[in-house]
C-alpha cells in the first residue's frame, strides 16, 4: 500500500493511503470549500470507520457502508446527542 495526496477538481482533497487507485487504510478527505471532513479508515475508496465533521462543528463518529453511516454511531448536533445503531442511516433504535 502507498500513500500520497490528491486535489479533487472541486477543491477537495484526499491524503493518506492508497491501493488499487483507490483511498485504502488510514486517511482524510475534506470537501470543496471546509464542507467537512472525514478522517478514518477506508476499504477501496468507501469510509469504514471514522469521524465526520461538518463545518459547524457537528460529527458523526462511527461505522460506515458503501459511503453512507450504517451501524454503531454517535451524532452530535449541539448538545444533542444520539447514540445508537442506523441502517444506512435509517434509524432502528427503540
Amino acid at each position: 500500500m502507498s500513500g500520497g495526496r490528491f486535489d479533487f477538481d472541486d477543491g477537495g482533497a484526499y491524503c493518506g493511503g492508497w491501493e488499487g487507485g483507490k483511498a485504502h487504510g488510514h486517511g482524510i478527505c475534506t470537501g470543496p470549500k471546509g464542507q467537512g471532513e472525514y478522517s478514518g479508515s477506508w476499504n477501496y475508496g468507501f469510509e469504514v470507520v471514522g469521524i465526520y465533521t461538518w463545518p459547524s462543528g457537528n460529527t458523526y463518529e462511527g461505522y460506515w457502508s458503501q459511503g453512507k453511516r450504517h451501524g454503531l454511531g454517535i451524532e452530535t448536533k449541539g448538545r444533542w446527542v444520539y447514540r445508537g445503531e442506523a441502517i444506512f442511516f435509517i434509524n432502528i433504535s427503540q
